[in-house]
């Protein structure tokens, strides 16, 4: 399997900071980067390296971005922001940003950026305890999920969606066979 150079970097809100493992997330970017490599846009290919930004936050700030860029006033667990890959905006009302509102690095100027993923921890923890299982489970499965939407992988049809929850399942076991967790 091809590795991928990411520099990643994460962040926790306060709340969370002893709740998830820095290290632990980043495992779970670079195998979803390498079970997805095959959908890495050529031009961030080309860079020395590739960057993911991981922000671990709150049920507030993922209801505000939803509405600001997904138009969508509900709560979710994971966003994505690729600058290679927009996600559609749902709103009923036109946007109240334009464009250029995501302050992403034009791809031109720093092509080995591949975007942000925000998940929300309450939203994970509730998620987990209904499936009953560990909530760094469902933190590592939302990361995971997320950084396949950078690189354009989407689950809006029953195809895609095979393709991507396989690749999902497939960066989780990378992890866990790695860790012998």
């Amino acid at each position: 399997m091809e590795t991928v150079q990411a520099h990643i970097s994460v962040l926790v809100f306060p709340p969370f900071k002893r709740r998830v493992t820095a290290r632990r997330l980043r495992q779970v970017v670079e195998a979803a980067l390498a079970v997805g490599v095959g959908k890495i846009p050529p031009e961030a290919m080309g860079a020395e390296r590739q960057e993911v930004s991981l922000v671990i936050a709150d049920d507030e700030a993922l209801l505000e971005l939803n509405r600001t860029y997904r138009g969508l006033d509900e709560m979710t667990d994971v966003l994505s922001f690729s600058p290679y890959h927009a996600g559609p905006y749902e709103g009923d009302e036109p946007p109240t940003v334009d464009d250029d509102g995501i302050d992403f690095p034009d791809p031109s100027d720093e092509a080995g950026n591949l975007g942000e993923v925000v998940v929300s921890y309450p939203q994970a923890k509730r998620q987990a305890l209904q499936a009953k299982h560990p909530v760094a489970l469902e933190v590592e499965t939302l990361v995971a999920h997320g950084v396949l939407h950078l690189l354009g992988y989407d689950h809006a049809e029953p195809d895609e969606e095979r393709e991507m929850f396989g690749l999902q399942d497939k960066a989780l076991a990378m992890i866990n066979t790695e860790t012998g967790r």
